[in-house]
């Protein structure tokens, strides 16, 4: 829900920053304060727009106790924003994004509104107070979030997927936790996870826009260089062994008219293994394009096709191969095409053309033309929200043309000579008397 809000929201605001990101990085500076606090600048010169996103390497795997907490505090923290945001203009609104390992709050306002702005998140950070009835009032609407999600089918089979795939981890949990979490949540609980966690070790503040750096600056240090510093050990869970075999799992709906088919593999993650992952993402970018060209546009076996993939996290990674099966086609034997396609181009490896075409999409990945600023949100300020420093994300382009294809090629070879992890299915209801024949039951 979400993502599809986000998106329109941002799609409109592309129009003032597309002209201005047509470069790696453009402009783009650190600096540090005393206090521990992360400063980052993006130039945005033909513009009087101005973005301002408040990013913690904080999020739901930081939970020790119950799920939720840190979704809920998200969701009182922007609520606090936007009721204190006195010294906002033109309508200016604070919106908050949790995930696994990180909370941004963000907002898009004139560039002259950069002091109200600052001054706003600087005092909730630093003097945030928390009643029973703001918990209330934001636990009501996480439940109908919650609720919502539950009437969806393909929602419903995502998350038994993650909790299969991460069944060690709290990778594998809901971030707005559930109905019983929510309810056992208090004030103690919030203000505890706030004080444990947003400290300014993990806090970066990113500022985007058409303005002097060094008055920007004395702004932010106005008001997040007071206090003392603090620090936070960020930990989260360590990864096990794989499971020895696929977890397949089936549901029927009435909210599709042909079956979908996800795919899960785990993956290397950059923060334990950077030249894995990398080999592994160049590879999964070169399968893509072949998947489409085979199974689309020569076999026309698959209605559609599209890959995910996420290996910028602290402890896991996965790979998502989701497609759809046209009515003519027998689901069991649609899963083994795509299966047996996969394997032939891990076996085969990938050439050196197909290898740096993969590349420049890395490498135009890292670029904000052309992205709305929901992507700017995703590609900046997550992987920094996620702990990972400033110098390795200005670097990845240059790590990423300094490739090895050999390297590659072993690397999917390696992940790919084992079936998924998971495969999941979601069923039409009319299907589901040839359920045994088509050998899709739950297991």
């Amino acid at each position: 829900m979400f993502r599809n809000l986000a998106i329109i929201v941002f799609s409109l605001i592309l129009s003032f920053f597309q002209p201005t990101f047509g470069q790696e990085y453009r402009d783009i500076h650190q600096e540090k304060l005393d206090n521990g606090v992360s400063v980052i600048f993006i130039d945005a010169n033909s513009s009087d727009m101005l973005l301002v996103m408040f990013c913690v390497s904080c999020g739901s795997t930081d939970e020790v106790e119950k799920e939720g907490v840190a979704n809920l505090l998200s969701k009182i923290y922007a609520k606090k924003l936007n009721d204190n945001g006195n010294n906002l203009h033109y309508g200016a609104e604070i919106n908050s994004y949790v995930g696994y390992d990180q909370s941004m709050y963000y907002v898009l306002a004139k560039t002259d509104n950069l002091d109200g702005i600052l001054k706003n998140f600087g005092q909730i950070y630093s003097d945030f107070s928390v009643s029973k009835e703001e918990i209330n009032t934001q636990k009501q609407d996480v439940e109908q979030s919650l609720l919502s999600k539950s009437q969806i089918d393909k929602n419903i089979i995502h998350r038994e997927s993650m909790r299969s795939l991460y069944w060690h981890s709290k990778y594998g949990s809901d971030i707005e936790g559930t109905f019983d979490s929510l309810k056992k949540i208090s004030e103690d609980d919030i203000k505890r996870f706030k004080e444990r966690n947003y400290a300014n070790n993990r806090v970066t503040i990113i500022i985007s826009g058409n303005l002097k750096k060094n008055n920007a600056m004395e702004l932010v240090k106005k008001y997040f260089s007071g206090g003392k510093k603090t620090s936070s050990e960020i930990v989260r869970m360590q990864e096990p062994s794989h499971h020895e075999s696929t977890i397949a799992l089936t549901r029927y709906s009435n909210q599709i008219s042909v079956p979908m088919v996800e795919l899960y593999w785990r993956i290397p993650n950059y923060r334990q293994e950077k030249d894995n992952a990398l080999s592994t993402e160049i590879f999964i970018n070169a399968m893509s394009d072949i998947l489409q060209k085979e199974l689309i546009h020569v076999q026309k076996r698959v209605a559609s096709i599209s890959i995910s993939y996420s290996s910028w996290n602290y402890d896991y990674g996965d790979l998502c191969i989701t497609f759809t099966v046209p009515a003519s086609e027998k689901t069991s034997d649609i899963i083994t095409a795509v299966l047996t396609e996969i394997k032939n181009i891990a076996c085969d490896g990938i050439t050196k053309q197909q290898a740096e075409i993969a590349v420049q999409k890395i490498v135009d990945s890292c670029k904000f033309v052309g992205h709305d600023m929901f992507d700017v949100v995703d590609r900046l300020s997550r992987r920094i929200g996620s702990g990972y420093d400033f110098d390795f994300l200005v670097r990845y382009p240059k790590f990423a043309r300094e490739y090895d294809l050999n390297k590659i090629n072993a690397q999917a070879k390696r992940i790919f000579r084992n079936d998924p992890s998971v495969i999941a299915t979601i069923m039409p209801v009319r299907n589901t008397k040839n359920a045994k024949s088509d050998g899709n039951n739950n297991q």
